[in-house]
């Protein structure tokens, strides 16, 4: 009942209500294994407060490097995804793609803010963010995600075809996943001196630290590019190591 109200208020009902649930489902198969044989390992290493070796994690096997310190996960599922682009449909129902006012006009993508405009969803995200992208990041860089924001961004020939330079100012670790890569032409990364990226499959994670990796959208040719992305945050006083 109080999802129901806090959904209410917000002017917006969630169409596909199993994304306000966590469950296996959304990940893929391969992904949820590694990360449940990694969390004892990880347990292990917490426990004794850094003070024994952190053994091979099983989860870096699915972890690609295609660009330097520049990662590659497949880690949404393709029945999540598509249920995602669903409920965008419904979204733009309710509420346009809007650009971001605290940024200016070259680096403004079309977004819609989940913790503004979808908080059970937004949270719903988290808890994946917690229990799934939390030992990947471990993996990568020995942090952990507390807090951060999540927007879905649409690159379009309408509103914008291609980002300018830029950096993730309040992202410490960002998370960009495509979720129609077959439905439009063109696109992909580029990373200041590190190279380009072509568009990744659908589900595919893309993580970097984004005050770091100064990079920018490429333009699409044709269609929607829907993408999936977290702005993650560290908070020192809740790490433990």
């Amino acid at each position: 009942m109080a999802g129901f109200t806090q959904h209410y208020q917000q002017g917006y009902l969630v169409k596909n209500l199993m994304l306000l649930l966590q469950a296996d489902w959304m990940v893929e198969a391969e992904i949820l294994k590694l990360v449940k044989e990694s969390l004892p390992i990880l347990m292990d290493f917490y426990k004794s407060e850094g003070a024994d070796d952190l053994k091979y994690l099983p989860i870096r096997k699915a972890i690609n490097e295609p660009l330097k310190e520049t990662y590659t996960v497949p880690l949404f599922s393709a029945p999540f995804c598509t249920m995602l682009l669903d409920e965008i449909q419904n979204m733009e129902q309710h509420f346009a793609f809007e650009p971001n006012a605290e940024e200016d006009e070259l680096r403004q993508i079309p977004e819609i803010v989940l913790q503004e405009r979808v908080p059970d969803l937004y949270i719903a995200l988290m808890r994946i963010v917690y229990s799934i992208m939390n030992p990947i990041f471990l993996a990568l860089w020995m942090r952990h995600a507390t807090g951060g924001g999540i927007q879905i961004a649409n690159y379009n020939l309408k509103d914008k075809t291609q980002g300018a330079w830029h950096h993730d100012i309040d992202s410490s670790i960002s998370v960009v996943v495509p979720l129609n890569t077959e439905d439009y032409e063109g696109g992909g990364t580029e990373f200041y001196s590190r190279g380009v990226l072509e568009p990744l499959p659908t589900g595919t994670a893309l993580m970097f630290p984004g005050f770091t990796h100064m990079h920018r959208g490429l333009s699409v040719k044709s269609g929607d590019r829907y993408l999936l992305v977290f702005w993650l945050t560290f908070d020192e006083d809740e790490e433990m190591i």
